[in-house]
């Protein structure tokens, strides 16, 4: 599973332009897991654990789930990964990712992602210069109006 982690970890953005030794280091501590056609994966308000990858199926974004004002707001196929920021801190979630259909995720759990972080300082600015420039988007997003 290694390798193939390794590949998938390799196309998350946080995490793109590091070495193969790098990546096969943050797979061993990956795991997978299947959640079954409407099964929350992520529930809103509650405190995010780590990063997730789609490795099959399909699973949606929800803001404000169960209410008369929920929407999805995106669909995630094979390869798009959620909760980066998760890997930092105890954050809640902001939205609610539920499978449309049996899928498969790779997940990295926070507390395994910080101690590997103490051993790798590569890995840590790598994260450091992915949450810059999510914030440099934000502010954009806000100037324009959007």
């Amino acid at each position: 599973m290694t390798n193939d982690s390794s590949h998938v970890l390799g196309h998350v953005p946080v995490f793109t332009g590091l070495d193969g030794a790098a990546l096969d280091a943050l797979a061993a501590f990956t795991f997978q897991k299947t959640f079954q056609p409407g099964e929350a994966i992520a529930e809103a308000g509650e405190i995010g654990s780590g990063l997730y990858v789609v490795l099959n199926g399909r699973a949606e974004v929800i803001e404000a789930e169960g209410t008369d004002h929920a929407k999805v707001l995106a669909t995630l196929g094979v390869g798009q990964p959620f909760g980066e920021l998760a890997l930092l801190g105890e954050w809640k979630r902001t939205a609610t990712v539920r499978a449309a259909e049996r899928t498969t995720c790779l997940g990295l759990d926070r507390w395994q992602f910080l101690a590997h972080l103490q051993k790798e300082p590569a890995v840590a600015v790598k994260m450091l210069q992915y949450v810059a420039q999510r914030l440099i988007n934000n502010e954009l997003r806000v100037a324009a109006g959007a």
